[in-house]
């Protein structure tokens, strides 16, 4: 057994688990809010990743992802939703590595092959604040997971950004445009990247992400997301 699987074994004993969505003991997610989870089955978009209601992507017809394709877990609803605000917002980074083997799950069925670990950076005052990166969090045991490295440096924020919530698509899109860049393209150049983040609405911040990688030579950019806002969910695409 490794370190990290002691200390957190020992940790587990000390300070039992909970379940981030209802409180229950024993698992960060429990087997009944686990079985309540909104997973993103067919039809989807091959694309975006978006459950269709009918034949035609409305947000691919809007702009093509920048991302070769985009992948979520499962729907930005229920326990899912309350299980990402607790690593978001309640500095509840041990439910980290129970979202990634979601993540796990989708990027097997995707079929993809990638060969390093891109997680969306903040900006370093933002994550000074925070006191950590979630996108990093889930990037760290997904990487782990799948046998590849994770780079969590590998792109850089260059700029403050507001806060894309009420935003629409185009303020959105203008809010992250040029936000992003990879300070040392040697890492990506002729290698596919898989980008990593918490929650995917537009596809606005992975396609910012997307395109500084692409500038600096990655072969291909795969998207996964812990879970996505289905069209119509917050009034945007």
């Amino acid at each position: 057994m490794t370190v990290a699987a002691v200390t957190s074994a020992l940790l587990d004993l000390l300070y039992p688990p909970r379940c981030a969505a209802c409180g229950a003991g024993g698992a960060w997610l429990c087997a009944t809010c686990r079985v309540a989870i909104h997973p993103i089955q067919p039809p989807y978009c091959v694309r975006c990743g978006q459950p269709l209601d009918d034949a035609a992507c409305r947000s691919c017809v809007v702009a093509t992802p920048a991302p070769s394709a985009i992948r979520a877990a499962a729907l930005f609803r229920g326990p899912v939703r309350d299980v990402i605000h607790a690593l978001k917002y309640r500095n509840l980074t041990a439910v980290a590595p129970t979202l990634a083997m979601l993540m796990r799950a989708a990027y097997d069925e995707a079929g993809w092959s990638t060969q390093l670990v891109a997680p969306v950076p903040l900006h370093p005052a933002r994550e000074r604040q925070r006191g950590y990166n979630q996108a990093v969090a889930l990037a760290k045991p997904l990487a782990a997971a799948l046998g590849i490295p994770c780079v969590p440096r590998v792109l850089r924020r260059d700029r403050v950004t507001a806060d894309q919530i009420g935003l629409d698509v185009q303020r959105r899109r203008a809010n992250v445009a040029d936000a992003f860049s990879v300070p040392a393209p040697g890492k990506v150049q002729g290698r596919s990247v898989l980008l990593v983040d918490d929650v995917a609405t537009t596809g606005c911040t992975l396609d910012a992400c997307a395109l500084a990688l692409q500038r600096a030579g990655a072969t291909s950019v795969y998207a996964l997301v812990v879970a996505r806002r289905a069209l119509g969910d917050d009034g945007h695409v």
